[in-house]
């Protein structure tokens, strides 16, 4: 550890220090103190950036480190997360889904996502950001949460930025399926500046879908006129967005940051002609506007940290049908504030107590409107909430202290919230759980919480919207039926209330290999569960009647607006393994002998800028002004190429050992791992597993992931085993390929116009697999079509990126840039 901080003081006071330009966009100091003050820098190219992680002093904490001892449990490096090949940190937490997903809240596709240890005002200030920008990415349980003032029910992503970067970035990408009939154009720009002072980013984004027919597919035109040139499978949609975040420092220890965002999506569907296909034809229109405003401030106070976020959001949606001549619009806005601070008010022989304070107060607002068959109907939700939220971690033992130290490091904690809702009265969330960490390599989490939560506004007060023409599967006739289906809000929905209990565990069995071992088994019960109604089986349409009409028996609507279950019931297991290793890789060699050679399109580090010396003033040595070997700082990053290889695997198993529903207190009973159906996809697979896999060298970049979900059963009205449907298993494979051309020494000697760029393949669902589902006969029915299932099938997207770095030209450093 004192050899590497010796040659950290080093390279911030030698010859090296250039190398970091690049990163931090503030050129080194002085190489000698002898020496006469030099020229400005030459800039250092991105293929020059290392991919080294902090160095860190044990007994320190890691910088941007979250509150709290609890370990992350993956890890990434900047040379790992660069391997993923994808471009932003929205891109990012997409491609890390399996490690981020939980079982145990609402929305088990969400995260919690800060940045640098601190809370942020929302997703939209950090999505866009490039992922060279990033030095390390922390993952964490749920249980983390609580720290900051959440509830303990969605992962924590914490991402640590550079110290300094600048950067221009564009995108040109275009997707196209492999079946023909649509394509996905889009291009994006991107503007990031990051100083010690602060950050400014700038993204634009415009992306272009066009619609796929139902005669680009293979499905059944029935009878009477042809419908399928008139009816679309996906709809045409024009999507652009514009997002600027800006973040310093505004007083002594106290920095803001502050977002506006603003986006417009319109699509257009075709629904098929009139009355059977005499009519004109029937489109419907959907238009969105959302507007954001946000700050964040971060401050310290007597060693107290705090947070203020605070946001205004507004979203408008326009539906139009023609034909029929029904409109819909809503209009949706909230304004709101968060505080949130933590410390340490006192500390027990085990070590300091942690404890975190939280106070939120909003009002919202949802207004509709909406004309069907020449009704007028209107609606109007406001909310105001108030409340807060306080959690207390307890240490018990601590092996480095000494206080029972036999049980490792163990430590509890509690909380507890409640909020006010000016139309549901106060709800209440509580909870408890414990650390544990009985060696050093393994670590235990256990919790068990009681939440309550409300309908949100749109599942109250969203507009009454009609579509003609939907296709499902009437499991009560056993049939195909084309129906109208009505959407919208239902204003007398009750609130939920769901009990979760986790035990979890993170093992790394070898202290000299990146290998994670994780397992997480999680029952969660659920009172007032809201749910959809999309698909009719014979138990939902005994339980809520009303919602399926029928004429001389056929199906010809439903009511597809949100109602409450009596209860909901699952247990399942989640564990998984993370395995990351560094292999060789020849760029490093093949950048210093280039140039050695002279061949590089700019200065190495020594070799220009230097009191005007000129490419060759270096001599032997390599970028950098060091001879190779001599502990300089590795090659490789930036724009994309690598300070070594890596390889990944990832592998997650989901067990389902229970599921299933209580519709009404007397009943029906449907278990969705036994016959049982609450929608269109048929019930629950009891086992799901998703795996990816990696590797990066020279360069050159591959990825493969895959998922596979097991086949179910829904049993038929009769109880018949021929009036039963059955979904096959779904195994989907997606594989991508990109080409870091700035991290290829010889590409950008003879092509200096390609530093910092990449080119990536990507296939989504390289086999073209659908679920197949079947009935007793082994027939497919009509809306169970694969093309129906999964209209785009295989795709391909073809992408350029190119980043255009700029470094600051200044003489000497500023004070505090010697980190």
């Amino acid at each position: 550890m004192i050899g590497r901080v010796a040659l950290l003081s080093a390279l911030l006071a030698g010859a090296a220090v250039p190398a970091l330009a690049q990163e931090m966009g503030a050129p080194a100091p002085a190489r000698q103190a002898t020496q006469a003050a030099p020229a400005a820098s030459a800039p250092v190219p991105d293929e020059m950036m290392g991919d080294e992680e902090d160095i860190v002093v044990t007994g320190q904490r890691e910088r941007g480190a979250v509150i709290g001892d609890i370990p992350a449990e993956v890890q990434l490096s900047p040379a790992e997360i660069r391997s993923y090949g994808v471009n932003s940190v929205a891109e990012l937490l997409t491609e890390l889904a399996p490690q981020i997903s939980t079982n145990q809240g609402r929305d088990r596709g969400a995260s919690v996502v800060l940045l640098n240890g601190l809370k942020i005002s929302g997703f939209s200030e950090i999505r866009d950001l490039p992922t060279e920008a990033i030095q390390r990415v922390d993952i964490l349980p749920e249980e983390v949460a609580l720290k900051y003032g959440y509830k303990a029910e969605q992962k924590v992503v914490n991402i640590v930025l550079r110290r300094r970067f600048r950067a221009t970035t564009v995108e040109l990408s275009d997707r196209l399926a492999t079946g023909g009939g649509a394509n996905n154009p889009e291009i994006e720009a991107n503007l990031l500046r990051i100083t010690p002072d602060g950050r400014f980013s700038l993204n634009g984004e415009y992306e272009r879908n066009n619609q796929l027919l139902e005669s680009r597919r293979d499905i059944l035109a029935g009878t009477g006129l042809d419908q399928r040139p008139f009816r679309t499978l996906m709809p045409s949609s024009d999507e652009a967005s514009l997002n600027a975040v800006y973040a310093r420092g505004i007083a002594e220890g106290v920095s803001a940051t502050i977002n506006g965002r603003i986006e417009r999506d319109d699509s257009r569907a075709l629904l098929g002609l009139s009355a059977d296909g005499n009519g004109p034809l029937i489109t419907q229109n959907n238009d969105s506007l959302n507007t954001r405003l946000a700050t964040t401030i971060n401050g310290a106070i007597s060693g107290w940290q705090w947070t203020f976020t605070g946001a205004f959001d507004r979203t408008e949606t326009d539906t139009k049908t023609s034909v029929t001549a029904d409109t819909a619009h809503s209009t949706a806005s909230m304004v709101g504030g968060d505080f949130t601070i933590n410390g340490q008010p006192l500390t027990l022989p085990a070590g300091p107590v942690s404890a975190t304070l939280r106070l939120n107060s909003s009002t919202s607002d949802f207004s509709s409107r909406s004309t069907r068959g020449g009704t007028f109907r209107s609606g109007d939700v406001h909310r105001d909430i108030g409340g807060g939220q306080v959690n207390v971690d307890l240490p018990v033992a601590s092996r480095n202290r000494d206080v029972l130290g036999f049980l490792g490091k163990l430590s509890l904690n509690g909380n507890f919230e409640a909020e006010r809702l000016s139309d549901f009265g106060t709800l209440y969330t509580y909870g408890f759980g414990t650390t544990w960490s009985p060696f050093k390599a393994l670590d235990v989490v256990a919790s068990w919480s009681d939440e309550d939560g409300p309908p949100s506004a749109q599942q109250l007060g969203n507009p009454v919207i009609v579509t003609p023409g939907v296709r499902v599967f009437d499991l009560v006739r056993g049939e195909s039926a084309i129906v109208t289906q009505i959407t919208g809000g239902n204003p007398n929905l009750l609130a939920d209330n769901r009990r979760v209990m986790k035990i979890g565990m993170t093992l790394r069995p070898f202290g000299e290999t990146d290998l994670r071992l994780t397992a997480n088994y999680t029952r969660a019960r659920t009172r007032n569960a809201i749910e959809s109604l999309s698909s009719p089986t014979a138990a939902i349409e005994a339980a809520f009647p009303d919602s399926f009409m029928r004429k001389d028996g056929n199906l010809v609507a439903i009511d597809a607006r949100p109602v409450n279950f009596f209860r909901e019931r699952s247990d399942q297991l989640r564990w998984g393994v993370n395995f990351s290793k560094r292999i060789k890789d020849s760029t490093a060699e093949q950048f210093r002998a280039l140039a050695a050679a002279g061949r590089l399109p700019f200065p190495g580090r020594g070799q220009g800028g230097q009191g005007g010396q000129g490419a060759q003033g270096g001599g032997s040595a390599g970028p950098g002004g060091q001879q190779p070997g001599a502990g300089g700082r590795r090659f490789g990053g930036g724009g994309g190429g690598f300070g070594g290889g890596r390889l990944q695997f990832a592998l997650y198993h989901t067990w389902h050992f229970k599921d299933d529903v209580l519709v009404r207190p007397g009943g029906p009973f449907i278990d969705l791992l036994e016959g049982g159906s609450t929608g269109r996809g048929g019930g629950q697979p009891r086992h799901e597993i998703e795996a990816q896999a990696g590797i990066t060298r020279n360069g050159l970049g591959a990825r493969l992931s895959a998922n596979w979900q097991s086949g179910t059963t829904v049993l038929g009205a009769s109880g018949s085993p021929a009036d039963d449907l059955r979904f096959g298993s779904l195994a989907t494979v997606n594989f991508r390929l990109f080409a870091n051309l700035g991290g290829m020494p010889k590409v950008i000697a003879d092509h200096p116009w390609l530093r910092g760029s990449r080119v990536t393949v990507s296939i989504n669902n390289l086999f073209n697999e659908r679920q197949r589902v079947r009935d007793a006969t082994g027939a497919t029915p009509v809306n169970y079509q694969p093309d129906l299932l999964d209209p785009l099938g295989r795709t391909i997207r073809i992408s350029f990126r190119k980043l255009f770095y700029s470094i600051p030209q200044r003489v000497a450093p500023r004070p505090g840039d010697d980190d």
